[in-house]
């Protein structure tokens, strides 16, 4: 609880203008691990506000998003050391998800990225098979890049939208975009799934 106050206290600092930029780097990059949403949205807001610049934001938010998916992968390499899972899982059934995985690699990893849900199983089974470290931390880094990328500019550019159409601020406008995808998208995936529930 101390740690995630003190992050707090870094942020808030951040965002006034207070802290160095290797401060805001380390709070973004722990935020993704956190909440990657909000990390962008800082990141963007940050870079927009001149306190950091744009290569060093989204490197920071990148490089955070990737440490965190790879940990995912470490997780899944931990999770063979479980006798239960390495009873249950490991053998054939192993064998063939590693075959599959290594056949679909890219498309499974750029899928994981976009997809809510499908990364803590994908990129934990990617570990957890032995899929090589290397081609998935090539596929996870090229995955980010895109991922992280398309998003800011994708805040810049309907941020500037937003800022002339309404008026807002620019760190208000830019964040906007960001926060909304954040709220709407678990909230479409909730009406849906309650919809599929309540079809007969």
């Amino acid at each position: 609880m101390t740690a995630l106050h003190e992050i707090g206290n870094w942020f808030a600092m951040a965002l006034d203008g207070h802290a160095e930029p290797w401060v805001i780097v380390i709070v973004l990059a722990l935020t993704t691990l956190l909440l990657e949403d909000l990390a962008i949205a800082a990141g963007v807001v940050l870079a927009t506000q001149g306190m950091i610049s744009w290569s060093l934001s989204l490197a920071a938010v990148g490089g955070g998003i990737a440490l965190g998916d790879l940990g995912l992968y470490a997780l899944g390499v931990g999770a063979t050391r479980v006798p239960w899972l390495q009873r249950r899982f490991i053998g054939e059934r192993s064998d063939w998800a590693r075959n599959r995985l290594k056949q679909q690699l890219p498309s499974a990893i750029l899928l994981a990225r976009v997809i809510p849900g499908l990364r803590l199983i994908t990129y934990t089974g990617c570990g957890f098979v032995g899929v090589a470290l290397v081609p998935f931390c090539l596929w996870v880094a090229f995955a980010v890049t895109l991922w992280t990328g398309g998003l800011y500019f994708f805040s810049v550019a309907a941020g500037s939208v937003l800022s002339q159409l309404f008026g807002l601020p620019a760190p208000v406008a830019v964040a906007l975009p960001i926060l909304v995808l954040a709220v709407a998208v678990p909230l479409v995936r909730a009406i849906r799934r309650r919809r599929s529930i309540t079809t007969p």
